[in-house]
């Protein structure tokens, strides 16, 4: 990539400004939703709802509606802030862990699966079909119903909605919810006493996750869920879920945001390091019809992907699936990209610089390292939705792994301190993505890394 092709990207938070005033936020909210909903009937197109059948995500919405969108989810936000004022915002939003424990007990006992999404059951009747009590099943129901998971259209009757037909319906999702409230949350309720116990917060065995779950300076997270298969492919299919979602979509990657004609041009390699079963490797084939793929990963996740990778023979042709351990020296040499999507931020420091050393071996002058991760901006640049999302995985990272989301001078410094030899290029990010493009180039100074890099950022 040509330095210029590392400007600034737009400010997302362009044309959000925040307003004080209730009137003008009320205004705001009428206004941006008049635009949406206008749209939606000119193209007829199905209107938000909580009713069983509505859709479960809003179709694809040109930028400037989206915009809209953008601008209602933002507003409404900071309206409830101020309509309910500090003291009361502090002493009722430490609750809202009581929502996540009602959504895990209603999710864990499959309760969205016990009727049909196009009938009702009493109370009673569903009891009957779980181990749960009567009052601790109604409880839990009537808390979720508060936040639009399942209704109850007559005392003692309950019924679909929307969100509670996806947990019947949606695995991924129901493996999403699942990750979170069964291995997240306890790792989150843990995070007091493992910073208190080991203020440093590096060491993968011993974070929240490992205090929750009883392996303090025995093993990681991604030992202890790997010694359990089910709880494996709940996370695996969370992930899915999770790259199915708004501002993770794969194809903000794989569509002109990589650069990769060149390599395409020259019938280069492209290794995705830690890259599960594939699948950027099979969306970027289908793109590029030159390039050969690597994807490497633990034994058992290669030995458990479909095989072939894709029904496309012409793309599964050009994809090579290898066991490796990228704590281990990289075994693919000479490739022109190597590429880390969602790998780094699983790491503290230490960690991360391992990894990055540990391609140095295998690097080629001008060869290109790509993280694909989030790259925090500074506080009250991003637009609120997202900043919030982005700092919560950066919560996250701290609970299950003492590991971090980074900022640019975070990343540039990780380079720096794994190699001279890394030059840092700079942050893209693809406009309705959360996620950004880190990139670095190996260029070691006469044939070493024994020079101080530069920095074309600075």
């Amino acid at each position: 990539m040509a330095e210029s092709d590392f400007a600034a990207p737009p400010d997302p938070t362009e044309g959000y400004q925040s307003t004080t005033g209730l009137v003008a936020l009320a205004k705001k909210i009428t206004r941006e939703a008049e635009k949406l909903e206008a749209y939606m009937r000119e193209n007829n197109l199905a209107m938000p709802s909580f009713d069983v059948d509505a859709l479960a995500d809003f179709p694809k919405l040109p930028e400037h509606v989206a915009q809209s969108r953008r601008e209602i989810i933002y507003a409404t936000k900071e309206l409830a802030l101020l309509a309910h004022g500090p003291r009361e915002s502090l002493r009722w939003g430490v609750w809202e862990f009581l929502d996540v424990l009602a959504v895990q007990v209603i999710n864990h006992f499959g309760i969205a699966k016990l009727f049909p999404t196009n009938s009702t059951i009493t109370l009673a009747e569903l009891q009957a079909k779980t181990s749960l009590d009567a009052t601790n099943l109604a409880r839990l129901l009537r808390l979720v119903m508060t936040k639009g998971i399942f209704r109850e259209p007559a005392p003692g009757i309950i019924a679909h909605t929307a969100a509670s037909r996806l947990l019947a319906e949606d695995g991924d999702l129901e493996a999403w919810v699942g990750f979170n409230t069964e291995d997240i949350f306890p790792a989150a309720a843990h995070v007091l006493q493992a910073l208190k116990t080991h203020p440093e917060a590096t060491s993968l065995a011993r974070s929240g996750f490992c205090f929750a779950f009883d392996t303090v300076d025995k093993e990681p997270m991604f030992v202890t869920l790997g010694r359990d298969p089910a709880r494996a492919r709940r996370m695996g299919r969370a992930m899915a879920s999770l790259t199915g979602g708004e501002g993770y979509e794969v194809s903000h990657f794989v569509n002109d945001n990589n650069d990769l004609g060149a390599v395409d041009a020259a019938g280069g390699t492209f290794v995705d390091v830690g890259g599960s079963h594939g699948f950027v490797c099979v969306e970027l084939a289908a793109r590029y019809k030159n390039i050969q793929f690597v994807c490497q990963d633990l034994p058992k996740t290669v030995e458990s992907a479909p095989k072939p990778v894709c029904a496309d023979p012409q793309a599964a042709g050009r994809i090579t699936l290898l066991a490796h351990d990228f704590f281990t020296e990289q075994v693919t040499k000479g490739a022109d990209v190597y590429y880390l999507r969602w790998i780094i931020h699983n790491y503290s420091t230490p960690y991360a610089v391992r990894i990055l050393r540990n391609l140095i071996p295998a690097l080629k002058p001008g060869a290109r390292i790509i993280i694909n991760d989030h790259c925090l901006r500074e506080p009250g640049r991003e637009n609120p939705h997202d900043e919030a999302v982005m700092r919560r995985m950066d919560i996250v990272m701290l609970a299950l792994l003492n590991a971090q989301e980074r900022t640019e001078a975070e990343f540039r410094e990780l380079f720096r301190t794994a190699s001279d030899g890394f030059v840092f290029k700079g942050v893209t990010r693809p406009d309705g993505c959360r996620m950004s493009i880190i990139e670095a180039v190996w260029q070691p100074a006469n044939g070493s890394a024994a020079n101080k890099v530069s920095d074309q950022t600075s």
